[in-house]
């Protein structure tokens, strides 16, 4: 979605998540809050979801997908990159009422693939203790590569994706939260903050 408009939202250390050791990643929170409009389809918001962004300074989507995912592996022999500011960003994201239908709907696919394995396993378990011969081969492709990795993966991917149904990330410096928004969000962020630029000009001029 790299063609959608972008918001910045400030962020700033959490007083209430204290990190016990210094080495822990900074705890944030959102300097302001979000509009009650969904940030993927402009939509009114029909409920608050709880966000948390992690970064080590590397820049892109948080969206979790195949591809990220495979990225993310490592050798145990090759060094972790460390890519800048260890963050974690902990906020109420709004949800309309299709971002909670993809968040159903990829927990579905997620526990089909549960159920595809257990199921498998069983069968190919079954198929040892009653020497049912035949089905050795099958059972044994459906297993591997059939459920290891590869319905293990796409379950994994689909659980971690019911977490994103908004596309955010950190900045390098994890000081803005980076939103790729819809329009209508857009437009609910800035008539937002105008009226909050409003209620500040009011008060200085009765301090006045």
């Amino acid at each position: 979605m790299s063609g959608r408009p972008k918001v910045l939202f400030e962020t700033e250390l959490d007083p209430d998540r204290v990190p016990l050791l210094t080495t822990a990643p900074l705890n944030l929170k959102l300097a302001e809050i979000m509009p009650d409009v969904c940030s993927e389809h402009g939509l009114p918001a029909v409920e608050s979801c709880s966000f948390a962004v992690n970064s080590m300074g590397q820049p892109g989507s948080e969206i979790p997908t195949m591809r990220a995912f495979l990225r993310s592996i490592r050798p145990p022999w090759k060094p972790r990159e460390n890519y800048g500011v260890q963050a974690c960003l902990r906020f109420e994201c709004p949800a309309c009422e299709y971002c909670m239908d993809e968040v159903r709907r990829f927990r579905r696919i997620a526990l089909l693939m549960l159920l595809t394995v257990v199921v498998t396993i069983g069968a190919l378990v079954a198929a040892v203790l009653f020497r049912v011969e035949q089905l050795y081969v099958p059972l044994g492709f459906a297993a591997v590569p059939g459920c290891f990795p590869l319905a293990t993966a796409v379950g994994l991917i689909s659980w971690m994706r019911s977490d994103y149904f908004a596309d955010v990330w950190l900045t390098d410096s994890t000081e803005q939260l980076i939103v790729s928004a819809h329009p209508d969000f857009v437009t609910a962020v800035d008539r937002l903050r105008a009226e909050s630029r409003d209620r500040g000009s009011g008060a200085d001029v009765s301090d006045g």
